[in-house]
């Protein structure tokens, strides 16, 4: 911040003032509000909006980072998207227009969906594999009108523009010199400039003696480049990373340039120009000229030259990737139980104001991990380890609304030793507590049937619901803590509602939760079973038979219900070696995976046990290195729960859940957990593009890297299939994933690497990880039909579990008597219910006050910006249909809803205003640019003036999602 970023802005600002033909694109949001709030003085502010309002300066993305593509969740790309824009739309009245994505390694096709319902009208992005772009710029078609959603179709597709083989930054060589190209900058000396002005590395200055050379060197580039487009205009970016920090040295060698080029522009058959985003992208568009399509696609993975797959990011740092997706999970939580406190009036000791204040914390941690070197794992630790402390202290701060107001709602009050120990969290912090209190939050807009697990610490005890009755609930010996126990409570919670639960000790005498019985299986070594007689293990609910092979250890088969079949599955952990010689041929690292030979068998023996209790059966499979191995380094824990296969239990049966256990791995090793069955796939994979849309995955026999060139993001879900079966693997965290057999699923769980590449010693980024991760997923298996229809809301339901808040109830700590017979019922509001194939994906009160009239707000453009309150009356509410066109014959329907009786219980619904993607747009004065194609065929539902009109019943297409802004009536 202090060497680069606060000083590109002080000195950017300072030059397009001083010289009118200048310009300049700002992209993040995150540094920019630094220096705004930090370091900019009331003139520089000034002189920011004089330069935005004549378009010296222009915004481009808008978002407060530039956000990874491969590995973030659609909701996390939405919101970091989001905090941006109300923020420049607040402090200038402006809204970027032209989204500019050149660095993540990858693009998915998720962006050009999202980024056309923001409002962009042009997109553009630079890393794809190199073959790829080769070809393209041999055929001309690095530009081209990108269609992500194979449901919307023309309805949201983006004019692309993909930077050529040059990439983002202005050329690095020169013919002429030694010096590194066209970056008069140099490096950054810090903390304090040298006073002398020379900065390290510094190319050669622009002078008399010299500017022909240069001028030959640039116009020699543009010349090249325009064989690869159909325009006469051609982008030559000025800059790379960490540029312009010192931008009065850049704009004095570059002014100079380009007037020398002018002058002699009949010669050179090349005129230059300074140029914003958006003053390129109306150069093309006033061409009107057809652009080929780009149909569903995506660009992932991405390699950069032979041997350099950028597929190893999909997995490094799987921790910090695990906390990055809690702390979003928590704050989607966080934001519905704040708005439902709200309205339809609050009641309770709760500081709105402060409330908000911890909810905006969390907002910005969740944003800035999304940046693509942060939830990439692409970072140094130093950095890592500021990224989970901004998340940590935010998940502090929403969990301490959440418990509030719990509290507010249960009419306690909170002692004030209490509230410093914050008691409202995991229990345990008590040796001997008298019992818990436990609320529950569902956090999704359906009635959802779950299994919530506590850690108690006393083996007997009776659990009672709100009524004071019981409640059914399971008591086994815990795998984290061996002191204590794990209380598994079946709970049925309405949507966006709570459930109460009281868990007290008993006497022998008194009934008792049921103990879990556990059954333990000796170990077993490595090897095929030879037994031509299985001996077989179950656990088994109204939808699976999972089988375990005693002569193994290891699952052996699934027999579904829906199709009657048995799939043969077995599972197991593999561990790719790394090469951490750069001598030796190519390395791993936090961004590649360059496995030169097949994963290998990462143990030696396996360990199985089972729990077999009322609502669950437990298999865990603890794997060893070797023989003498003292400790585990992987493990299995499969649990299935003994509910029906009814509608309202579907979710829960149908689900075999899967918690691993990975490390500490050995020095340059990659885990791998495989998953081969008799699945005829024909190495057909499908994963997800950020938890929005599946990606058809073909294995490609590459020439060389064919391993790693192979693997691909799994966001949120992945499957196999053939014409009878089809496996779901869902996820709580990013993972790469791959089929590189018939058959076969593996996923990248863990990652450790260190190598001697100079680049990733001098920047700590050979990923020496030392951790023990413990990330999950749940399997679900059968015909099409049954997973299409399920895999959408299961990867909800495992994204968004409900918020458990636990209370400890000591003698001095709560005035609620042990013998009590049941918890005071608070008033529960009308829970919040939407059709199966809706997704509420966000109701909060964002705080913004600007105001939502276009024409109102536009003083902002002058300077004045009066002081204001944040608004806590508009609340933001965002619809997704789940479901692809024609994906299923019921939930690939259009879906009209009322608002206004689905939010009853928020109040009465005065208006329903729709908005762009980010809220910052009026839908109905939203009017992007439109692209001629080369294809006359327009598919997807064009928005039509029926659909604009304001009021409570809408209606949601296929993959469509909309935004609204609600007002209720204020009491």
């Amino acid at each position: 911040m202090r060497a680069y970023a606060a000083n590109v802005y002080t000195s950017v600002v300072a030059e397009l003032t001083s010289r009118p033909q200048r310009r300049f694109i700002a992209v993040e949001q995150e540094f920019f509000r630094l220096w705004w709030t930090s370091v900019a003085s009331e003139k520089q502010k000034h002189q920011v909006h004089q330069l935005l309002k004549k378009g010296h300066l222009e915004f481009v993305l808008g978002g407060q980072v530039m956000h990874d593509e491969a590995v973030t969740h659609l909701d996390d790309q939405i919101l970091q998207l989001t905090e941006g824009h109300g923020f420049l739309y607040e402090t200038f009245g402006i809204r970027p227009q032209f989204s500019w994505h050149v660095d993540p390694f990858g693009a998915s096709a998720t962006t050009p969906t999202l980024f056309a319902l923001a409002g962009f009208n042009a997109h553009l992005i630079s890393r794809i594999d190199y073959d790829l772009k080769e070809a393209m710029q041999e055929a001309q078609g690095l530009q081209f009108v990108w269609r992500g959603s194979k449901s919307l179709s023309a309805q949201q597709q983006i004019f692309t523009h993909v930077m050529d083989q040059f990439s983002y930054c202005t050329p690095s060589q020169l013919s002429f010199s030694n010096r590194s190209g066209f970056y008069w900058n140099g490096v950054a000396v810090f903390p304090e400039p040298p006073p002398d002005g020379v900065y390290p590395n510094m190319s050669e200055p622009v002078t008399p003696a010299n500017i022909d050379l240069y001028a030959k060197e640039l116009v020699a580039n543009v010349k090249q480049r325009a064989a690869w487009f159909q325009t006469p205009y051609i982008l030559w970016p000025w800059g790379c990373d960490k540029q312009f920090f010192n931008a009065s040295v850049q704009f004095a060698n570059m002014d100079p340039l380009l007037d020398h080029i002018n002058s002699r522009s009949q010669e050179l058959g090349v005129s230059v120009e300074y140029a914003t985003l958006g003053d390129y992208f109306r150069a093309l568009h006033a061409l009107n000229i057809s652009w080929a399509v780009y149909n569903h696609h995506d660009f992932l993975p991405y390699s950069s030259e032979p041997f350099a797959a950028w597929t190893g990011f999909y997995t490094s740092r799987s921790m910090l990737k695990g906390m990055a997706r809690r702390a979003s999970a928590l704050l989607y939580a966080g934001e519905s139980m704040f708005t439902r406190y709200m309205w339809p009036v609050p009641h309770g000791a709760l500081d709105p104001a402060w409330a908000l204040q911890q909810l905006q914390q969390l907002r910005w941690a969740v944003s800035e991990v999304q940046h693509h070197d942060a939830i990439t794992g692409t970072e140094s630790p130093k950095v890592r380890d500021m990224y989970m402390e901004h998340l940590a202290i935010g998940m502090q701060g929403v969990r301490k609304i959440m418990s509030s107001i719990v509290l507010d709602k249960f009419q306690l009050r909170m002692t004030a030793r209490a509230a410093e120990s914050e008691v409202w969290s995991e229990p345990g912090s008590n040796p001997r507590p008298d019992g818990y209190s436990a609320s529950v939050y569902n956090p999704l807009a359906w009635t959802v049937t779950t299994i919530v697990t506590l850690t108690i610490h006393f083996p007997r005890v009776s659990v009672t619901d709100e009524m004071g009755h019981p409640v059914p609930a399971q008591i086994q010996n815990s795998t984290k803590d061996l002191s204590a126990y794990d209380l598994l409570i079946l709970s049925v919670i309405p949507g966006l509602s709570y459930r109460h639960y009281r868990v007290m000790p008993t006497t022998e005498a008194q009934e008792a939760t049921t103990m879990a019985t556990t059954l333990r299986f000796k170990s077993k070594l490595r090897r095929h079973s030879s037994s031509q007689k299985k001996r077989l293990v179950t656990m088994a609910n109204d939808c699976y038979t999972v089988q375990f092979d005693q002569d193994t250890n290891l699952m052996h088969s699934i027999w579904e219900r829906e199709s009657n079949r048995t799939v043969p599955l077995t599972q197991e952990f593999l561990e790719y070696h790394a090469n951490g010689d750069v001598h030796q041929g190519p390395v791993s690292d936090n961004y590649q995976f360059a496995a030169n030979k097949t994963a290998v068998p990462a143990w030696k023996t396996v360990v199985m046990e089972i729990v077999r209790g009322k609502l669950v059966t437990e298999v865990r499979q603890y794997f060893y290195r070797n023989t003498a191995a003292q400790n585990h380094t992987l493990a299995i824990h499969s649990r299935l729960a003994h509910v029906s296969s009814d509608p309202d239990q579907e979710l829960l049966c149908h689900r075999i859940e899967q918690k691993y256990r990975v490390g500490p791995l050995e020095l340059n090793r990659e885990a791998i957990l495989r998953t081969s069955s008799d699945i005829n796939n024909r190495k057909l994979l499908y994963s997800d593009n950020n938890g929005y849309q599946m990606q058809r995955r073909p294995y490609q026999a590459f020439a060389n890297n064919v391993i790693a060139r192979n693997y691909f993001p799994m966001v949120q879900s992945a499957f196999i299939e053939d014409n009878k079966s089809r496996l779901v693997l869902l996820s709580e965290r990013a993972h790469g994933i791959s089929s590189q057999d018939n058959g076969q699923v593996e996923v990248m769980l863990h990652r450790r690497l260190w190598n001697n590449l100079t680049w990733n010693l001098n920047y700590n980024l050979t990923l020496n990880d030392t951790s023990i991760v413990s990330p999950m997923l749940w399997l679900l298996l059968g015909p099409h039909s049954v997973t299409t229809a399920l895999r959408p809301r299961m990867g909800l339901a495992l994204q968004h579990r409900p918020i458990v808040l636990v209370r400890e109830l000591a003698s001095k700590g709560v005035p609620m008597a042990r013998s009590a017979p049941k918890l005071p019922v608070p008033q529960e509001q009308e829970a919040v219910t939407l059709p199966p194939n809706l997704h509420l994906q966000i109701l909060s009160i964002p705080g913004w006050n600007y105001s939502t009239v276009h024409t109102k707000h536009r003083y902002l453009r002058k300077g004045h910006q009066p002081k204001a309150q944040a608004d806590l009356h508009r609340v933001l509410l965002r619809l997704h249909h789940l479901y692809e066109a024609k994906e299923d014959p019921f939930l690939s329907q259009p879906v009209t809803v009322d608002l206004e009786t689905i939010l009853r219980g928020l109040g009465p619904v005065v208006a329903v205003k729709e908005r762009s993607l980010t809220g910052t747009w009026d839908i109905r004065s939203l009017q992007r640019w439109n692209w001629r194609t080369k294809t006359g065929h327009q598919k997807g539902h064009p928005t039509s003036p029926s659909r604009l009109k304001r009021g409570p019943i809408v209606t949601v297409y296929p993959k469509e999602i909309r935004t609204f802004f609600i007002d209720f009536q204020q009491p």
